[in-house]
């Protein structure tokens, strides 16, 4: 039995400072930092396939051999590269070229474009919620186009300029909503403005608003490293208008899947002694400090770090931890 003197709370009597058995306690980070750990940095690409869809209603056609279709209007107007540049054909007309004539059918012409998204995000987290905002610019190669309406007589159309880039910026909010395993699982939508660049004539294009349903699929390397793959139906459209002409709509929807990491600003800076083999979340004086010896990708258990785990009796005992 310890003499009833030894834990004195005078300390001018006791036979062992107090100090020597409360720390004080530990500061491990600043309010910046409590803040910035929930803020997640992302960046990701991918592939997509945008469909075209485009109503000619109320142009006709007009064909010559061996040349892509032409729309022309009822004040006898004919435009050429109708998909995103138009100009118009001031060649003398000849009526055997007529294939349709102006409102006489529902014109419709269907294809389909290649991307390949480049982009960067940031969001931030609470509970099972994340809400943020992004950027992104991509290649955008538009295919063939084929009348839906008499096929058989009006010609393919392809862009005189097929490739060229689309920028977006959008905001975006989700909830996760179920975990399997290391995957957690998270619904999320974007809504933002898009811009088709360098190979559209952007005067005569008005963009509508987009937005995209999707499901992430996250898994944590790190407590503040992760990886994911998220894919996605987008829903857009826009507006070509000819000079003398009227607007032509193409509906562009797209379905993409896409592949990132993120990354958040630990909460606890790294450990500032080159030498120190901690693997936790651990303490130097009153300061508390992460693991210098993990890599970004790495996890830190609890109880033991990553590196090196601690190894485990064989036989009746293989499930008890060697504390040694």
């Amino acid at each position: 039995m310890w003499p009833n003197s030894l834990f004195s709370q005078d300390e001018g009597k006791s036979a062992i400072p107090l100090d020597h058995f409360y720390v004080k306690p530990r500061h491990g980070t600043n309010a910046i930092r409590r803040v910035l750990k929930n803020f997640h940095f992302g960046a990701y690409t991918g592939l997509g396939k945008t469909f075209f869809n485009g109503s000619l209603s109320g142009y006709g056609v007009y064909q010559t051999p061996g040349s892509p279709p032409e729309i022309f209007t009822n004040s006898g107007t004919r435009f050429t590269n109708w998909i995103n540049n138009a100009g118009t054909d001031t060649s003398a007309p000849n009526n055997s070229y007529i294939l349709v004539a102006p409102g006489s059918s529902n014109l419709r012409f269907k294809g389909s474009a290649f991307n390949i998204p480049i982009g960067g995000s940031v969001h931030y987290e609470f509970d099972r919620y994340r809400i943020g905002g992004g950027y992104s610019y991509e290649l955008m190669s538009i295919g063939t186009l084929q009348s839906v309406t008499m096929g058989d007589k009006i010609g393919s159309m392809k862009a005189s300029s097929a490739t060229g880039f689309v920028r977006k910026y959008w905001g975006m909010a989700g909830v996760a909503f179920y975990r399997w395993n290391d995957f957690l699982f998270i619904g999320d939508v974007q809504v933002g403005s898009y811009k088709l660049k360098t190979n559209y004539n952007t005067a005569q294009v008005t963009t509508s608003t987009f937005f995209n349903l999707g499901v992430t699929i996250e898994r944590n390397l790190s407590e503040y490293f992760k990886v994911f793959a998220r894919p996605y139906y987008e829903i857009k459209n826009y507006s070509l208008t000819p000079s003398g002409g009227q607007p032509i709509r193409y509906n562009i929807n797209a379905l993409y899947v896409t592949v990132g990491f993120t990354y958040a600003i630990p909460e606890l800076p790294r450990c500032f002694l080159n030498g120190c083999h901690a693997q936790i979340n651990h303490a130097h004086g009153n300061k508390e400090y992460r693991s210098r010896r993990h890599a970004i990708f790495k996890k830190q258990n609890p109880g033991y770090g990553e590196n090196y785990q601690p190894i485990k009796y064989k036989g009746k005992n293989k499930n008890k931890l060697n504390p040694y």
